[in-house]
């Protein structure tokens, strides 16, 4: 039983990982696309990509010199819809690590 529980965590730590990854990866598309910045999907993969977030810092200091420049209500609507989608991802790896540890404690 507790096997069982404990892979049900896994699989839920693992969704919750994916999910939060995918919409930074999409939130820092729709940013670059707002500023103007050239590739802008490649610059979602170079957000995700490395073990510790130095594509995500290497976006953030490289923005800086980018202010916005076109942004519609659709793409603010959307920035914030993935925001709460994130935020679910994040909930989901919480409750999956709490999960771990308690079945790892019993």
């Amino acid at each position: 039983m507790n096997n069982i529980l404990f892979a049900i965590c896994m699989a839920i730590t693992l969704v919750g990982t994916m999910e939060t990854t995918y919409q930074i990866c999409k939130l820092i598309v729709l940013d670059a696309s707002a500023r103007g910045l050239k590739h802008p999907r490649l610059w979602g993969l170079l957000a995700i990509n490395g073990n510790n977030s130095s594509g995500l810092l290497f976006y953030l200091l490289r923005r800086r010199k980018y202010p916005l420049k076109n942004i519609d209500e659709h793409q603010r609507t959307l920035i914030n819809k993935r925001k709460k989608s994130a935020g679910i991802g994040l909930l989901f790896v919480v409750i999956g690590i709490v999960g771990l540890i308690l079945c790892c404690s019993l």
